[in-house]
């Protein structure tokens, strides 16, 4: 095999992070921003409770950068507006347990990161959830694998988490998501694509790390563009990527530096197709520039959180009421992005992994994930078995399932079948 080797998919479903090579460890660094990047009416579970919980108090924590140079200022509204809505209907566990959230505001600092982590433990939370730490994740890791607390919906940016035994990341995470939109791109036609990221040291990796991949859905990467964080000018790049003439744009940068570069496109009429993960693309972005972006492609574990998807993924109804219920401007259906999802959709697998318990510790949570099978996300990602064991690098990653969605010059639309992205794991 050509380019980095793949670590197999047998063994254990999670090892230890000791020895790893450098460009793996920190290699999903390059598209923390994306989203984590980047989700679900059963009749079973706690979607189908009424009572208000009324139980004991059972603290859920988070780790996230609300505030910083790299941040999701709404996620700590979006996880507080869920845990409100989830406690309405009847809390966690057989007790109708209170949920308490506990969020701390990392500030994307390395040092912010772990000292969160220790205010998790001493607090006493049973699981994190929707937790992203991209400065020091390795030191988080450390702290709470040492206390023994899950983190349900982690956002993994580091091999020590996707190794970690505590970590139970729900999406198939933002490397999948770009082999579905690979998918979407042969489907098509389009199998010569440029990839468009971020310059960050990483960043030189991520050709080679995709292209195994790449090469097995039927798509060749010809060029390779890094774009500054702090350009000013995008210009240049439209340029270079008209001389590089792609059939297709893979852009793997954050949501502000993708609006500059649609924007450039538009003024100097690169008719280029585009795709990626739903994070670096504004709702907003595709429609203002329509002309340009139409027929984007994007791809998530989970159907894109847009009310065009409703029909054919009704669990969405019940996301988009419990934020409407905040009374959050921000959280409202118009203003909602699709990193806030991802604490709702958090909070919903914590819930119904737990329906059993009558008491809740880190322990009896972590026992829960072990043990349950064909959890119901209220359909909007196939069953999910926490205990799945991952593929490639990613050993934590129980679910393998993408769906392609596309931008068809008004909304984000999903297609019904999820693939499985094992298959072209390389």
């Amino acid at each position: 095999m050509n380019g980095p080797t793949y670590a197999g998919r047998t063994g254990a479903r999670r090892g230890t992070a000791a020895h790893r090579p450098r460009w793996r460890a920190r290699l999903v660094v390059l598209v923390v921003v994306l989203g984590s990047l980047a989700v679900p009416l059963g009749a079973a579970g706690a979607s189908a409770r009424s009572a208000a919980a009324s139980g004991p108090v059972v603290k859920v924590g988070m780790i996230n950068a609300v505030s910083g140079p790299i941040a999701n200022p709404d996620v700590k509204a979006a996880l507080l507006a869920s845990i409100a809505a989830f406690n309405k209907r009847g809390g966690a566990g057989t007790n109708h347990a209170r949920l308490q959230a506990d969020v701390c505001d990392s500030r994307g600092d390395a040092n912010g990161e772990v000292n969160c982590a220790r205010q998790m433990v001493s607090d006493g939370v049973v699981a994190t959830l929707n937790d992203l730490t991209f400065n020091n994740p390795a030191g988080v890791v450390d702290v709470l694998q040492k206390a023994g607390i899950p983190r349900i919906g982690i956002g993994g940016t580091d091999l020590s988490e996707f190794t970690s035994s505590v970590s139970y990341p729900i999406s198939a995470g933002v490397i999948a998501a770009y082999l579905g939109t690979a998918v979407g791109f042969k489907q098509d036609h389009h199998d010569k694509i440029c990839l468009v990221r971020t310059d960050a040291p990483t960043g030189a990796t991520f050709r080679a790390f995709l292209t195994p991949s790449f090469t097995a859905i039927g798509v060749d990467i010809t060029c390779d563009i890094a774009v500054a964080t702090g350009a000013t000018d995008y210009s240049p790049y439209i340029a270079q990527l008209q001389r590089e003439n792609p059939q297709a744009v893979l852009i793997s940068h954050s949501d502000a530096v993708t609006t500059q570069l649609i924007a450039a496109m538009g003024q100097l009429n690169a008719k280029l197709p585009m795709g990626g993960n739903p994070g670096s693309f504004t709702l907003d972005t595709l429609r203002k520039y329509s002309s340009t972006t139409k027929g984007t492609v994007l791809s998530e574990s989970f159907p894109y959180p847009a009310q065009a998807n409703v029909k054919n993924f009704p669990g969405l109804k019940r996301y988009f009421a419990d934020m409407k219920a905040s009374k959050n401007k921000d959280l409202s259906p118009a203003r909602l992005k699709t990193a806030d999802f991802s604490a709702w959709i958090a909070t919903l697998a914590f819930v119904n992994v737990t329906k059993s318990l009558d008491s809740f510790t880190p322990a009896s949570v972590l026992q829960a994930l072990q043990t349950a099978k064909n959890v119901d996300l209220l359909g909007l990602t196939p069953a999910w078995t926490p205990s799945t064991p991952g593929f490639s690098v990613f050993k934590s990653s129980s679910n393998h399932f993408v769906y392609v969605s596309r931008f068809n010059g008004k909304n984000v639309v999903t297609d019904k079948n999820p693939i499985d992205v094992t298959q072209y794991i390389k």
